[in-house]
C-alpha cells in the first residue's frame, strides 16, 4: 500500500459534500474512516457513538474498508462489521469502551488472542484474522462525539509513525468538523 502524507483529510467537509437528508454527523464519520484507511496502513474501519442517553456506545452506520485489498479480505472485513452490528458497550467495556471512558487512544497488538473479557469480539477476531486494532476518541467541545477503531489482518507493535498519521488526521477532522457543525448550526438557526 501506498503511504501518504497523514496530513490528505483535505478540503474540510463542504455541506454540498454531504446529502442533506442523510446524518450528517455519521456521513462525516465516513469521510474521516476513509481518509484514514486511504492514508494509513489500516484495512478496516469503524466508529462508535454513545447512545441518546450517553451511557452505552453503539456501532455507527459509518465504516469503511481500504480500497486497496483484495476481494477475499475485503469480504472479510465486511463479515467482521456485520458481526459487530449487535454489540452494545458500556463505558469501559471492549476497545471502543476502554477509549470512550479514558479519552486517550489505545493500541491492541493481537484482537484475536485478548481474552473475551478484553476485547469482546475476540471470537469473531479469531474467525475473520482481525488481528491489531487502534482506537482513538473523537473529541469536540471537550467531549467524546465518538470512537474511531481501525483494524489490520497482520499482528502488529505500537507504530509510532502509524499512530501519528493516524492521530494527526483524526486532530483535523475534529478541527474540521467543529467548525463545520458550528457553520451549520448557524444556517439552521437563521
Amino acid at each position: 500500500m501506498t503511504q501518504h502524507p497523514a496530513s490528505r483529510f483535505d478540503g474540510g467537509i463542504p455541506v454540498k459534500s454531504i446529502d442533506a437528508t442523510s446524518d450528517r454527523l455519521v456521513s462525516a464519520l465516513t469521510i474521516l474512516l476513509t481518509s484514514v484507511c486511504t492514508n494509513t496502513e489500516w484495512e478496516y474501519g469503524e466508529s462508535w457513538l454513545p447512545n441518546p442517553t450517553g451511557t452505552l456506545l453503539e456501532l455507527s452506520p459509518a465504516w469503511c474498508i481500504n480500497t486497496n485489498l483484495d476481494l477475499r479480505k475485503a469480504i472479510s472485513w465486511m463479515q467482521f462489521q456485520i458481526c459487530s452490528q449487535s454489540f452494545v458497550l458500556s463505558p469501559g467495556e471492549g476497545l471502543p469502551g476502554r477509549v470512550w471512558q479514558s479519552q486517550k487512544f489505545e493500541w491492541l497488538e493481537d484482537a484475536s488472542a485478548a481474552s473475551d473479557t478484553y476485547f469482546l469480539r475476540n471470537q469473531i477476531a479469531k474467525a475473520l484474522s482481525v488481528r491489531t486494532g487502534f482506537g482513538v476518541p473523537i473529541i469536540v467541545n471537550a467531549q467524546v462525539l465518538a470512537v474511531a477503531v481501525f483494524f489490520r489482518s497482520r499482528t502488529r507493535l505500537p507504530h509510532p509513525l502509524t499512530i501519528a498519521q493516524t492521530q494527526e488526521i483524526v486532530s483535523n477532522f475534529q478541527f474540521e468538523y467543529s467548525l463545520w457543525d458550528s457553520q451549520f448550526d448557524s444556517i439552521e438557526r437563521s
